[in-house]
């Protein structure tokens, strides 16, 4: 009986994508060797995503604000159109009843459209979080940050779009 080859314990193979100490999964920036201006590019094209969602979901907030505002003010008109009700016109309670009805079938549609926007701006958020930057909002700009150096990336104006 011949012995085995030894054998050593420290050669060990990872993977490109696995952290040895960890035993985690990286996150990839990008898949081949790309020059720093078209990684710039990228992270301006996931940037501009990621403005186009939080206006979308803005503009989601805002229309439901606005359903907010008509069924209160429908609700009161309707209230006070109940107190003058003998000197009213029939046409202008029938209205007033039609407003509340579409505000309130306006509510729910506006919840579900503000919260499907918020859940795609929290999912393109989570991708940058995940490969180690941060997004910060200033007033002019979209700054994206390294948090392992804390420097800036690059930078999109809000104005663009």
């Amino acid at each position: 009986m011949q012995p085995d080859e030894h054998k050593s314990p420290t050669s060990v193979t990872y993977l490109n994508n696995v952290t040895p100490m960890f035993d985690r999964r990286q996150v990839r920036l990008h898949d081949s060797q790309v020059s720093e201006h078209g990684l710039e590019q990228r992270w301006n094209k996931r940037l501009r995503k990621l403005l186009k969602a939080e206006q979308s979901l803005q503009r989601a907030n805002r229309l439901r604000a606005i359903s907010n505002v008509i069924i209160v003010a429908a609700a009161l008109t309707l209230c006070f159109s109940l107190y003058v009700a003998p000197v009213m016109s029939p046409w202008v309670f029938i209205t007033e009843v039609l407003v509340l009805a579409g505000g309130l079938i306006l509510l729910p549609i506006s919840v579900l459209v503000s919260r499907e926007c918020q859940h795609h701006r929290d999912g393109l958020s989570r991708r940058f979080y995940e490969s180690n930057h941060e997004v910060e909002y200033t007033e002019s700009a979209l700054v994206l940050i390294d948090r392992s150096t804390y420097t800036a990336v690059t930078r999109v104006p809000t104005t663009e779009l």
